[in-house]
């Protein structure tokens, strides 16, 4: 005969599916967020953005230039490049034309239209980061709930039945 402690079978099974369940809603909603975006929720073009961030950062930095009074050749080799809207100014080859006018790969001038090109690329991938991070983080608040509520409440609903049903009273 077991000897059991008194009032032990008092305690119901119910809380600990409750718990569960509880708990794999909280996760259900948690993965939400955490799930990546499909290729069915990301319908945008990169290539657009992508430009458009090329565009914002290459007119502000033309900006700073005419805000500053008095250029430098590569300053204003850059200013007539954007003032120009040639799409193709950006070019490997176009750009390689432009700093042999200047003087050459190693003439200041050549090195500073270089390093103007180069901050300017590192601002607009720094901006494309950032744009894409909070685009998929947009992407994710506007997903449905009720599937991801529904999906964890189900599967912490299953494992608190399922430790029950395996508990063993030993």
């Amino acid at each position: 005969m077991t000897v059991r402690a008194v009032g032990h079978d008092e305690h119901s099974h119910i809380g600990t599916i409750v718990t569960s369940t509880a708990v794999g809603t909280g996760a259900g909603y948690a993965l939400k967020y955490l799930y990546p975006v499909t290729k069915q929720e990301d319908d945008f073009n990169a290539k657009v953005m992508t430009n458009y961030c090329h565009k914002l950062t290459n007119r502000a930095k033309m900006k700073e230039f005419n805000e500053m009074g008095v250029k430098t050749k590569a300053q204003d080799c850059f200013v007539k490049m954007i003032e120009s809207g040639d799409k193709e100014a950006f070019q490997f080859d176009r750009l390689a034309r432009k700093v042999e006018a200047l003087g050459g790969e190693s003439s200041t001038a050549g090195k500073e239209f270089r390093g103007i090109i180069r901050s300017v690329n590192e601002s607009s991938a720094q901006m494309l980061k950032r744009w894409s991070t909070a685009y998929h983080m947009m992407l994710k608040i506007k997903r449905p709930v009720v599937p991801f509520l529904v999906a964890g409440a189900g599967v912490g609903f299953l494992t608190g039945f399922t430790h029950n049903v395996l508990k063993t009273d030993a």
